[in-house]
């Protein structure tokens, strides 16, 4: 009886090991009387396979087990030792509810030796249903599917929550696992059911992808599961190599056209890319660019910094990409024009040069050029006697043609142009300059002096005049010499009067030099202006007309006086004072010489 008992102890066990049960306090009988060594206990749900385990029953024959639905009893089987006192229920037999109860009555050589009852349970073969688990407040996303997973830029320290709920008359509890770490949240019940996780781990790594599994138990043991998809993602996207319109030299673009920042942008299985963003590193504020990754920017003068970045679904912007751009949208200003003086007499290249100025990219050396040409009176923006502008050379430094007859271009003006244009290709004409050609001859006095400041007036007052004429080059025309007088106190308009008029030969200045002398009588008292006059029509083309006359002042005395008339004393004083002290300074050195060469 030992070993039996030992035996169903054992069987009993591993019933237990497989199969749900709980304990009871079987209802006690005369000796003899079957009990229940397993439940169900009062209240127990039992779902699936139950094991019945009839204890006491070694000495009888047999034992009828019985079942009460609510309404009536009804037999279940009939246990003998063959059965090793175990019975296998199949709970789904029946129809799930509350108020079951099992009945064993034991039998001995065919009389009843009493019966036992069980508590009252409730059978529950459906396990939980319709489900919900719903990922909150997500940044982007609803979690339902891997495509559409739950979002999060969430920090660390962050909070993550879930609700849940179930249809189950039986309900549990429920857990929730694979959740962003470390650990997991606790379980929803047993006992009381909050439907609910705020899940804080103190750790959660800044990005990655979970599939939260919600599963739901009933008290009978019986289960389903429910997945949701979820990320977090709290890095910036990379934007991609943009397709620009404007090149990295100098451009004089007014908007920049990009376009494929999606190429090579990634967001590394984060939340995914929402847009682009782009600005000028100058400005405070972002562009905001759709998903297609083109678009265009205003763009402001000088060297640009292009910043573009890329935006996430959950709000993470990336670090920006830069591009630098070199913009200059004006034009070139011209400045002034060096060139040399223009005459008759030049031969060989003229070096012009043009200043030019660029505020950004700079003047184009190469391409940049100088235009000339010939006009008949300095006036208008192209030349008339070419009429049309004729190209020098590229570069703003050059040499007009050394085929130019310059001997021929008296009283023309050479008409200068540039045609600038910057390192970003804006090009301008500057303002048309004229620059008189001159005649290269030029005539002046070089002296003219009068050998007497003062003579007695009258037929015996000579005045003698010597003068020196000169040119700059050799001349062998004519020319008209007058010598004028007029009196010192004269009005400003009252006329010169020609004493004498000479036309010198052709070659008298073939040499360049030509000295004359003249002779004047002073009649009357009085100081009067002389002078002398070269080409007094201006017949001869000249550089400078304003060096053509030579002035001189002489005084007619009274003839009861000998010496100076008292008003011209002081001058003639001063005179002798000064013949005297340079005459007294040219003795000292010529004795000083003379000891120095004595010693």
């Amino acid at each position: 009886m030992r070993r039996s008992a030992s035996a169903l102890l054992i069987a009993a066990l591993f019933l237990l090991s497989v199969a749900p049960t709980m304990l009871v306090s079987a209802t006690s009988g005369r000796s003899g009387t079957p009990t229940f060594g397993t439940g169900p206990n009062e209240d127990d749900v039992i779902g699936g396979s139950f094991t019945v385990v009839v204890s006491g029953a070694s000495t009888l024959d047999a034992v009828q087990l019985d079942l009460w639905d609510g309404a009536s009893w009804s037999g279940l089987n009939n246990v003998t030792s063959a059965d090793s006192w175990l019975y296998g229920w199949d709970s789904s037999t029946v129809t799930d509810g509350g108020g079951y109860r099992m009945r064993m009555e034991g039998w001995l050589s065919g009389a009843s030796t009493g019966t036992s009852e069980s508590g009252n349970f409730t059978v529950d073969n459906t396990a939980p249903s319709s489900l919900v688990l719903t990922p909150l407040s997500p940044d982007y996303g609803t979690g339902a599917s891997i495509s559409d997973r739950a979002w999060y830029a969430i920090s660390s320290t962050g909070t993550l929550s879930f609700t849940w709920n179930a249809t189950d008359d039986n309900l549990d509890y429920a857990t929730l696992t694979d959740v962003p770490g470390p650990g997991a949240p606790s379980n929803d019940g047993p006992g009381f059911l909050a439907h609910r996780w705020d899940w804080t781990s103190g750790a959660f790594p800044t990005s990655g992808t979970w599939s939260p599994k919600l599963t739901v138990y009933d008290e009978a043991g019986l289960t389903t599961n429910l997945v949701r998809y979820i990320g977090i993602d709290t890095d910036g996207p990379t934007v991609g190599t943009p397709s620009l319109s404007v090149g990295s030299g100098w451009s004089n673009a007014n908007t920049l056209v990009f376009s494929n920042l999606y190429n090579g942008a990634t967001d590394s299985g984060g939340s995914g890319i929402t847009g682009y963003e782009v600005r000028d590193s100058t400005d405070a504020s972002w562009t905001s660019v759709g998903i297609g990754g083109a678009g265009t920017l205003t763009l402001q003068e000088g060297i640009r910094t292009i910043q573009f970045r890329a935006v996430d679904n959950v709000g993470n912007r990336g670090s920006e990409l830069n591009v630098t751009l070199k913009i200059d949208q004006n034009a070139p200003q011209a400045g002034g024009w060096l060139v040399p003086e223009l005459t008759t007499g030049l031969s060989g290249a003229v070096a012009v040069e043009v200043q030019a100025s660029d505020e950004f990219s700079g003047i184009d050396q190469v391409t940049s050029k100088v235009q000339y040409g010939f006009d008949s009176d300095g006036t208008g923006d192209t030349p008339d006697l070419t009429g049309a502008w004729v190209d020098v050379a590229q570069g703003l430094s050059v040499s007009l043609s050394a085929n130019i007859d310059w001997s021929t271009k008296e009283g023309q003006y050479l008409s200068l142009r540039a045609v600038l244009y910057d390192n970003a290709t804006n090009t301008a004409n500057s303002a048309t300059q004229h620059f008189l050609v001159l005649p290269s001859l030029d005539l002046a006095w070089q002296s003219a002096s009068l050998d007497r400041l003062v003579v007695r007036a009258g037929t015996s007052g000579f005045v003698n005049v010597t003068s020196v004429l000169v040119s700059n080059e050799p001349y062998a025309g004519s020319i008209s010499v007058r010598l004028q007088t007029a009196p010192a106190d004269r009005d400003n308009d009252d006329p010169w009067t020609t004493l004498e008029t000479r036309t010198l030969s052709a070659s008298a200045l073939v040499d360049q030099t030509e000295t004359m002398l003249w002779s004047i009588t002073i009649l009357n008292q009085g100081e009067y202006d002389i002078r002398l006059v070269v080409d007094p029509d201006d017949a001869i083309s000249e550089r400078d007309e304003g060096n053509n006359e030579a002035y001189m002042v002489a005084q007619g005395a009274s003839q009861r006086l000998v010496g100076a008339v008292p008003s011209f004393g002081p001058s003639l004083l001063a005179v002798g004072v000064a013949g005297a002290w340079i005459g007294w300074l040219l003795s000292r050195r010529e004795k000083q010489d003379s000891q120095s060469e004595q010693d």
